[in-house]
């Protein structure tokens, strides 16, 4: 699908859709800028090629879906999005090489973090998790006598930091608990744990389908930069991590 020379939609610039809600993977930097993890290896990987980065956020779950549109909204989509068999990318797109590995987690309180060490038994908690992540598909089959809450149904319209919103949520006791990724949610902990009232904790870390959650781009087809971005990430990804958070 990659060409020798990258087409992207507009003539030196990489168009990228993203979601601003899974920090430090994809976040609102201080000034209102979309960064972080994903954010900065798209950059890295857009100097290498003379391109300039341009960065749209989108609702996580119609992600996928734009590379492949036939009007070009991007060139590239990336959100800590794992390849799935539910997630069609249509014949305009291809999914790249993984790039990057979580797995499933809960943010808690400490002092509730023992409720949530047997999965099978937990009955009646509220978890918050994004729409159409697999955050979402996890929670419903793992914790079937919990109530699911999305993030759009508890976060106020408007708020310009969520997850810092829903941190403060279960620090309150309104919420108990935060779908997301390892690696999501230990950034939480640190960087939001130290201002609400009670210690927080991951619980029932785990992995899902019996792997630990792969990472991957969407890229549009005629862009002809798949090749590309996946020589990149074999050459990459061990530094993945190493800088480009949201702080």
């Amino acid at each position: 699908m990659g060409n020798a020379t990258p087409t992207p939609i507009t003539p030196g610039v990489l168009k990228v859709a993203t979601y601003g809600g899974f920090a430090p993977v994809c976040c609102r930097g201080r000034a209102g800028n979309l960064a972080g993890f994903d954010v900065g290896f798209l950059t890295r990987f857009a100097d290498a090629y003379g391109l300039v980065i341009q960065t749209s956020e989108h609702p996580f779950g119609e992600l996928w879906a734009l590379p492949g549109k036939a009007d070009g909204d991007c060139d590239i989509a990336g959100a800590g999005i794992m390849q799935r068999g539910d997630r069609d990318v249509g014949e305009r797109a291809s999914w790249s090489q993984d790039y990057f590995r979580v797995q499933r987690s809960l943010l808690v309180r400490a002092h509730d973090a023992a409720a949530f060490a047997d999965h099978t038994a937990v009955a009646g908690k509220t978890i918050v998790v994004t729409e159409d992540s697999t955050a979402h598909t996890d929670a419903g089959v793992r914790y079937p006598k919990c109530h699911i809450r999305f993030v759009s149904q508890v976060v106020p319209k408007g708020e310009t930091d969520p997850q810092r919103y829903i941190v403060e949520l279960i620090g309150n006791g309104d919420v108990d608990a935060f779908g997301e990724g390892d690696v999501s949610n230990e950034y939480l902990r640190k960087t939001y744990g130290p201002f609400v009232p009670v210690d927080l904790a991951l619980a029932d870390v785990h992995m899902m389908d019996g792997l630990a959650e792969p990472f991957n781009f969407v890229v549009r087809n005629l862009s002809g930069l798949l090749d590309q971005l996946n020589a990149f990430i074999v050459a990459n990804k061990a530094s993945y991590n190493a800088g480009d958070s949201c702080c």
